[in-house]
C-alpha cells in the first residue's frame, strides 16, 4: 500500500475512535445518575482520622409508601463512638416526596437530579455555594454537618468539633472551623462517595 492509503486508513481510524469517544461521553452525560452506593470502609477513608464505620441504615430498593415507588436508595456509615458519620442519598425518578412521604403538591414526576436538589434546599444550613452548605445540626454547635448535593446524590458528613475547642469559642469561630471543614474535607468525602 502508498503512503496515501495509509494516510487515509489512519485518517479513518482516528476520527472513528473520535466518534466512539464522543458518543461515550454523550452517553455518560446522558445517563449520568449515580446507581450504586459506597461502602462505609471507603467513606471512613476519606474522613480526617479514619473512624471506624459501621452501618447504621441502608435502603437499596425503598419499599412502595402509599402505593407510591420512592426511587430512593441510602447508606449512612456512623462512629458510635464520636458523632462521625457520613450519608449517601441516591434519588431516581418519582413523583413521591421522601419528606412528606405523599405525592409532590405539583403531582408531577421528577427526575432525580430535581429531587435531590429539592432535599438539599430543605435544609437550615449556611450555602458555602450553590451545591454546598454547612453549619451545626444540634443546639450546642457541638457538630460540623456539611451536605453537598451532585447530580441525582446528597452527601452529609457530619463530625464533632475538636475536643480541644474550649466552651468559651463563639458561635462565629465555629462557623468558621465548620466552614473550613467544608472546603477542606467534603471533597474528599465525596470523591469517595461518588
Amino acid at each position: 500500500m502508498s503512503g496515501k492509503t495509509w494516510g487515509i486508513i489512519g485518517a479513518v481510524v482516528v476520527l472513528a475512535a473520535a466518534g466512539t469517544t464522543t458518543a461515550l461521553y454523550l452517553s455518560r452525560d446522558k445517563a449520568g445518575d449515580y446507581k450504586s452506593l459506597p461502602a462505609c470502609d471507603k467513606l471512613s477513608a476519606a474522613v480526617v482520622g479514619k473512624p471506624a464505620f459501621k452501618v447504621g441504615q441502608n435502603v437499596t430498593d425503598a419499599a412502595d409508601i402509599h402505593g407510591l415507588h420512592p426511587a430512593y436508595s441510602n447508606i449512612r456509615c456512623e462512629s458510635f463512638d464520636d458523632q462521625t458519620s457520613v450519608e449517601v442519598d441516591l434519588f431516581g425518578a418519582s413523583n413521591m416526596s421522601v419528606l412528606t412521604t405523599e405525592k409532590y403538591p405539583d403531582k408531577q414526576v421528577h427526575d432525580g437530579t430535581w429531587r435531590a436538589n429539592d432535599l438539599f434546599s430543605h435544609n437550615n444550613l449556611t450555602r458555602l455555594n450553590a451545591n454546598v452548605a454547612y453549619g451545626s445540626a444540634d443546639y450546642a454547635d457541638m457538630t460540623c454537618t456539611v451536605e453537598q448535593v451532585k447530580r441525582n446524590a446528597a452527601v452529609m458528613l457530619t463530625v464533632p468539633m475538636p475536643k480541644t475547642m474550649p466552651q468559651t469559642t463563639s458561635s462565629a469561630q465555629r462557623r468558621a472551623l465548620c466552614e473550613q471543614i467544608a472546603q477542606t474535607q467534603m471533597p474528599k468525602v465525596m470523591d469517595a462517595a461518588l
